[in-house]
C-alpha cells in the first residue's frame, strides 16, 4: 500500500470507527438501565461494543471484570488503526506501544506503594502491542519492590528513566514519590514522539502534530499543577519534579508562573498568559480534569472531522474513544451507587455530538 492510499486509509477508518460512537439515545438508554446487568445487556446487544462483550454473561460479570473488557476493547482499536499507520512510515504507532508499556509500569508501581503483595497482577496487551513491545510483563509482574522493578526493566529504555530515583537513597515510593516516577515517564513518551514528529513529517504536518503532542502534555501539566496546588499547597520546588513539563507550547517563563501560583484559583488566573488561553477563558467546571476534558473534546472532535493529517486524525479519533469510555465507567459507577440519570450525566463528556 502506497503512502497516499494508506494515508487515506488511516483517514477513512479512523473517521468509520468514529460513526459508531454511542449517540445521543444510547446514553439516555443506559441512563435509564436500573443495575449493571441491564447494562451490560444493553452494550451487549445495541452498541458496537458487542463484539467485545460476545461472551459475556451480564449477570455473571463484576464491574472491574467489564471494565477490563472495555479497556481491552480499546487497546485493539489502537492495533487495528497502528497496522495502517505503520505503512506511511511515520512511526507513530509507536506511541501506543511506549503508552502501553508505561501503563504497565505505572500499574505495578501503584500496586507496590500499595504494598499489597497478593494483588493480582493482569494486563493483557493485544497480540500487536506485545509484539512490538520490549517489555517482560511477567518480570515485571515479579517484581517485590521498587528496585527489583527496574532490574525487570533491564534492556529496555525505562531502566535508564528509572535507575537514578533506585540509586538515590533518599528515594521512596511514599511521600509522593510515585508522582516523580510517573512523571519522569511521561517525558520520556513524550520525548520519543516529539523526536519521531520533527524526523519524520515535514512542514504543516509536522507543526500540527508537534502542536498535537506538545498540547496533550501541557494539559496533563495544567491539570497536574491544578491538583498539587488544590491538594497540596505544593510550592514550585515540589511541583517540578513531579509534573512532565519536557515537551510543551508554553515557554519556560510561562510554566513557572503557573507553577508559581498562589492557589488552584490562581492557576486557572494565569492561563490567560498561556496559548491555552481562549479555550480556558469562560470555561465552567466543578474541577479541573473535567475542565480539560470537555476543552480537550473540542479541539481533537473539530480535527477528526477537518484535519487531513493522518497522524492527527488517528490521535484524535483515539482520544475521542477513551473519552467514551470513560463517559462508560462513569455511568457504570454511577449505576453501582444508584445516582439519578441526571446526577451521572453532569459526569458525561461529549454526549450526543
Amino acid at each position: 500500500m502506497g503512502n497516499s492510499q494508506a494515508s487515506n486509509a488511516i483517514l477513512a477508518k479512523a473517521r468509520a470507527m468514529y460513526g459508531r460512537r454511542l449517540t445521543g439515545h444510547n446514553y439516555q438508554d443506559l441512563l435509564n438501565c436500573r443495575d449493571l446487568p441491564e447494562l451490560i445487556s444493553y452494550l451487549k446487544t445495541r452498541t458496537s461494543y458487542a463484539d467485545a462483550l460476545q461472551e459475556v454473561n451480564p449477570v455473571a460479570t463484576r464491574r472491574a471484570s467489564l471494565e477490563a473488557l472495555l479497556r481491552q476493547n480499546l487497546f485493539e482499536q489502537y492495533a487495528s488503526l497502528c497496522r495502517y499507520e505503520m505503512n506511511i512510515g511515520h512511526d507513530f504507532y509507536r506511541y501506543f506501544i511506549l503508552r502501553s508499556e508505561v501503563q504497565a509500569i505505572s500499574n505495578r508501581l501503584q500496586e507496590l506503594h500499595a504494598r499489597d503483595d497478593d494483588a493480582a497482577y493482569i494486563y493483557n496487551m493485544p497480540e500487536f502491542i506485545k509484539k512490538h513491545s520490549k517489555l517482560n510483563p511477567a518480570a515485571v509482574g515479579a517484581a517485590r519492590d521498587f528496585k527489583t522493578l527496574v532490574f525487570a526493566l533491564e534492556g529496555t529504555p525505562y531502566e535508564k528513566v528509572l535507575r537514578p530515583f533506585a540509586e538515590d537513597p533518599d528515594f521512596s515510593l511514599e511521600n509522593n514519590g510515585i508522582l516523580e516516577l510517573e512523571a519522569a515517564l511521561d517525558g520520556y513518551v513524550y520525548q520519543e514522539m516529539e523526536q519521531i514528529a520533527s524526523t519524520k513529517l515535514q512542514g504543516k504536518s509536522r507543526e500540527d502534530m508537534l502542536y498535537l503532542l506538545r498540547r496533550q502534555s501541557d494539559l496533563q501539566a495544567i491539570a497536574d499543577i491544578y491538583r498539587l496546588k488544590s491538594m497540596l499547597h505544593a510550592d514550585r520546588s515540589f511541583i517540578e519534579g513531579r509534573v512532565s513539563v519536557k515537551v510543551s507550547n508554553m515557554t519556560a517563563r510561562q510554566l513557572t508562573h503557573l507553577m508559581e501560583a498562589h492557589d488552584a484559583k490562581d492557576v486557572i488566573h494565569r492561563l490567560v498568559a498561556t496559548p491555552y488561553a481562549n479555550e480556558f477563558y469562560g470555561a465552567s467546571f466543578r474541577y479541573i480534569e473535567e475542565g480539560v476534558q470537555k476543552i480537550d473534546y473540542r479541539w481533537h472532535l473539530k480535527n477528526l472531522r477537518f484535519s487531513t493529517n493522518p497522524s492527527v486524525v488517528l490521535f484524535c479519533y483515539i482520544f475521542l474513544a477513551e473519552n467514551e469510555l470513560t463517559n462508560i465507567i462513569h455511568i457504570i459507577e454511577g449505576v453501582r451507587y444508584d445516582l439519578s440519570p441526571d446526577e451521572i450525566q453532569e459526569m458525561l463528556v461529549g454526549v450526543g455530538d
